[in-house]
């Protein structure tokens, strides 16, 4: 079976760097499809069966088309609905318009479909998780970690993400910590953009400067590297559809400091720290709490991992996507075999 993976206006270089992306056509072709890439209608081959879209936002163009061939669609990704509220009314009204062509409709989270069935009709929303790779796993079954004083974040530094991401109440934060912990060190990794020089600055006003480490963007490799070693990563943020970082960081066995927002309860569960409000007091007092008792904060990272290993794995979201596309497909058929019956 032949299967196109479009996503529509894409930078092609982005697709293997980016890693849902990455996943999702992993899984494809783990399922023995012969798999397509798209970045847009006109590369889609005539002699595809299926079409897997990623991104709701540009169904409403899309779709008109790829029906107009008789392909079933499948819509995944995310869909947050705090970004949905604060569009034009012209985006809104689209993405309403083409919910209507895609066959299943894809979630990652709970929240997102109940968030969004407020806002608009969702027909029969399916959920099914984000994934991390079996390459983040623990260092060690003990959990030993050689940078205990380290705290990590991984985050680009546009302005919008730096403000999503609760980046400067992180370094209001940890200037709190740096007084009762010397040795600590707050690592931070991301592509280098305009939303960091506000960072930078607030850095060198409170004394930051020999404390913060700013590593730009980061390979894979080093990623993993700085999750399984820290003393802790944070990820508290204003929304979250999912929050990938966070379960790869879990599953690292880093124990991860959160908020109550959104989606990221249903990846962190009981498995983490989460801050009791959003200030950067609130956020420094469970940073001490984790770097204070490191025993404890590793005992719940290898919850954390477990929690992953459990419930966010390949085979998880590859069995989800077997079942649905074979049954997408055998719908597909009895339909265009009932229209050929009324045609003749």
């Amino acid at each position: 079976m032949h299967v196109t993976f479009l996503v529509y206006r894409l930078d092609r270089s982005r697709l293997m760097s980016t890693e849902f992306y990455r996943q999702d056509l992993e899984i494809l072709r783990s399922l023995g499809y012969e798999v397509e890439v798209a970045t847009s209608l006109r590369e889609v081959p005539a002699k595809t069966d299926f079409v897997f879209l990623w991104w709701w936002n540009w169904l409403w163009l899309v779709g008109p088309v790829l029906k107009m061939r008789g392909l079933p669609i499948c819509v995944t990704g995310s869909l947050e609905p705090d970004l949905y509220e604060k569009r034009s009314w012209l985006y809104r009204f689209l993405v309403r318009s083409g919910l209507r062509f895609a066959d299943r409709g894809v979630f990652v989270s709970q929240y997102m479909i109940d968030r969004l069935s407020q806002l608009m009709h969702l027909r029969n929303p399916l959920l099914c998780p984000h994934i991390v790779m079996d390459e983040y796993h623990l260092a060690n079954p003990a959990n030993k970690r050689s940078m205990p004083n380290v705290v990590f974040n991984v985050a680009w530094k546009n302005a919008n993400n730096v403000r999503r991401k609760m980046q400067i109440e992180l370094l209001e934060a940890f200037k709190r910590v740096s007084e009762k912990f010397p040795d600590a060190r707050l690592v931070l990794a991301g592509e280098h953009m305009e939303g960091q020089a506000l960072m930078e600055k607030r850095c060198e006003k409170w004394g930051l400067e020999d404390r913060v480490e700013f590593l730009g963007k980061i390979s894979k490799e080093q990623k993993i590297h700085y999750m399984q070693n820290c003393g802790a990563y944070y990820q508290c943020s204003r929304h979250e559809g999912f929050g990938v970082a966070i379960a790869e960081a879990m599953a690292c066995g880093a124990p991860v400091i959160v908020n109550r927002k959104t989606a990221i309860p249903e990846v962190v569960g009981e498995c983490g720290y989460y801050v009791a409000d959003e200030s950067p007091e609130s956020i420094a007092e469970v940073m001490e709490q984790v770097l204070t008792d490191q025993k404890a904060a590793t005992e719940m990272g290898k919850r954390a991992a477990k929690r992953v290993d459990d419930q966010f794995r390949f085979a998880r979201r590859q069995a989800f996507f077997r079942e649905l596309i074979n049954e997408m497909l055998g719908q597909n058929s009895e339909t265009n075999s009932s229209v050929k019956k009324r045609a003749a």
